[in-house]
């Protein structure tokens, strides 16, 4: 069963074409049925595995928004509409000419990563995580690391 992903208004018939112009392309149908419901949508917490990691979803983008954040983006894959993001700069797009959801990392050379065959096979493979904090006993972390650039109040 499918991850539960918030219900969204629907967008705008002029947002959907904006979007398609500016790919010069018709909008695959199965993201047009995504966007139907969950347009903008910000799903609990969740990850989908990759062949390197497993990524969460912080929110799936609006239809108002593609057209400009795909073309803001340096290096993103052009003519290609961005679907998620997740909260470390990385982007799940959807290429309008196979229907198929990729894996962007900003980090990465090299093709992109296939997820899915379509938006809606996408977001059944989200699964849902528990976030809850892991409980420690006194002693079970001997050490760590932090990057001081991270915090340098610390």
């Amino acid at each position: 069963m499918a991850m539960p992903i918030p219900k969204m208004p629907r967008p705008t018939e002029r947002d959907l074409a904006a979007l398609a112009d500016s790919l010069s392309l018709a909008l695959p149908p199965s993201y047009t049925q995504f966007v139907a419901n969950h347009d903008g949508a910000k799903p609990d917490a969740n990850f989908i595995a990759t062949r390197e990691n497993e990524v969460a979803v912080s929110r799936f983008i609006p239809v108002r928004e593609a057209p400009d954040l795909a073309t803001a983006i340096a290096g993103f894959p052009v003519s290609a509409i961005p679907l998620a993001e997740d909260d470390c700069g990385n982007y799940f797009y959807v290429d309008p000419k196979t229907d198929a959801v990729h894996f962007w990392d900003h980090e990465v050379e090299g093709p992109d990563e296939e997820v899915a065959a379509n938006a809606l096979l996408f977001v059944e493979k989200l699964t849902s995580r528990d976030a809850s904090p892991v409980p420690l006993e006194l002693g079970q972390v001997r050490r760590m690391w932090v990057n001081p650039s991270f915090k340098p109040e610390f």
